[in-house]
């Protein structure tokens, strides 16, 4: 029961995260259209999934010692 709350919890975590990204900040459309895009691609969610795997396998292995 333990591990469903965490998992819960970890889910509504990362979905308020992204609706909060959504946001519209004031002042506008004021954008800088010459500065070149961050080279963020799909490789970022697949780190994070990683790295989310391999957070709980350590807590997990740390907790049964």
């Amino acid at each position: 029961m333990h591990n469903i709350k965490f998992y819960l919890i970890a889910i509504c975590l990362l979905v308020g995260l992204t609706a909060s990204a959504q946001i519209t900040l004031p002042g506008g459309d004021n954008v800088d259209d010459e500065t070149p895009a961050a080279p963020i691609d799909g490789f970022v969610g697949i780190a994070l999934l990683a790295g989310t795997v391999f957070g709980i396998k350590k807590i997990r292995s740390s907790k049964s010692k």
